[in-house]
């Protein structure tokens, strides 16, 4: 009986599972808040035509520094969208385009938007989401919040200190 429910639980899965389908990828999947880092975008040709221009949009509070892809590929870029065009990726083929982003926002996730285009005129859109990690801090800002909790933490020790002496005292008048 037990291996009948598993069978059909697994059967169920098999049938109601969504195609996994490819998609633009990003790597690394995160950038670190007030720095500058490198993503590669692995972008995947489904279409059985070739790609003609890949473009890379980025959201507020995110700025493209630089852009560079396959050798074959041309770019131009502002701070906010980069394209590449001039060459042809093939169906059922890959190809990675690099973007050089400074995040300029909280920690948290951003959505890039990619598109693959087409000769036809098809355009494909991909939401491509990054997390946006805490920046580091420095040694100041550090020891400023340090002093603050401790700060806190005395003020705690006092107060319940205070609190106990005051109930001893009560108890022995009483």
């Amino acid at each position: 009986m037990r291996r009948a429910s598993a069978a059909a639980a697994v059967l169920a899965a098999l049938v109601c599972a969504a195609p996994a389908a490819a998609h633009v990828v990003a790597t690394p999947a995160y950038v670190t808040a007030q720095e500058v880092d490198t993503i590669s975008l692995d972008s995947p040709n489904e279409r059985q035509m070739p790609m003609t221009s890949f473009v890379v949009t980025v959201p507020r509070g995110v700025e493209i520094v630089h852009a560079h892809g396959p050798a074959a590929w041309q770019v131009t870029f502002t701070s906010s969208t980069a394209t590449w065009s001039g060459a042809r990726l093939a169906p059922d083929a890959s190809a990675t385009f690099v973007v050089v982003l400074d995040a300029k926002t909280q920690p948290g996730t951003v959505e890039l938007q990619a598109q693959q285009r087409y000769p036809d005129g098809g355009v494909i859109r991909w939401p491509v989401s990054l997390t946006v990690l805490p920046g580091k801090t420095s040694p100041s800002q550090n020891l400023q919040l340090a002093a603050v909790v401790g700060l806190i933490g005395v003020l705690v020790i006092v107060a319940v200190g205070a609190l106990a002496w005051r109930k001893r005292l009560s108890a022995e008048a009483g």
